[in-house]
């Protein structure tokens, strides 16, 4: 949530059907909730100014924060036979990265829900060196 830096926070939806759970926790924080669709941010000199909605009162804003929503664009996870959670992304192991298929390990989006390449490239180098024990094991060279 967003209250930590910033008081006056107000969710919107654009149009899009809200979960009761995700409207209990905006309760529960007291961040007021607009459903409707948004047609247009406004503001002068790149700065923002207002939220425009396609009915109802124009929101005054400072500042936006969005999602543009995420899901895997491949279902090669599901085909190989991969564990998934509720979300699509694979489940793994967190010290090794490797999937519930033996021998196949992913790092990056497709078992995160934090998109970052950082978090990506430490991910990879993580299931690296799980890959290279693992082939030592295979080989006997390593306990």
């Amino acid at each position: 949530m967003m209250k930590h830096w910033m008081f006056d926070v107000v969710a919107c939806s654009d149009g899009t059907e809200v979960s009761p759970q995700a409207v209990l926790k905006l309760e529960e924080h007291n961040i007021p909730l607009r459903t409707e669709p948004i047609q247009s941010l406004e503001g002068t000199d790149g700065e923002l100014t207002k939220v425009v909605f396609t009915s109802g009162p124009d929101l005054p804003r400072a500042g936006l924060f969005f999602s543009t929503g995420c899901h895997q664009a491949s279902d090669l996870s599901k085909r190989l036979g991969c564990n998934r959670d509720e979300k699509g992304g694979v489940v793994i192991d967190l010290d090794t990265e490797e999937s519930s298929v033996p021998g196949l390990y992913v790092a990056g989006d497709v078992s995160r829900d934090v998109l970052l390449v950082a978090v990506a490239i430490a991910e990879g180098a993580q299931a690296a060196v799980a890959i290279n024990k693992a082939f030592l094991r295979r080989d006997g060279l390593c306990e």
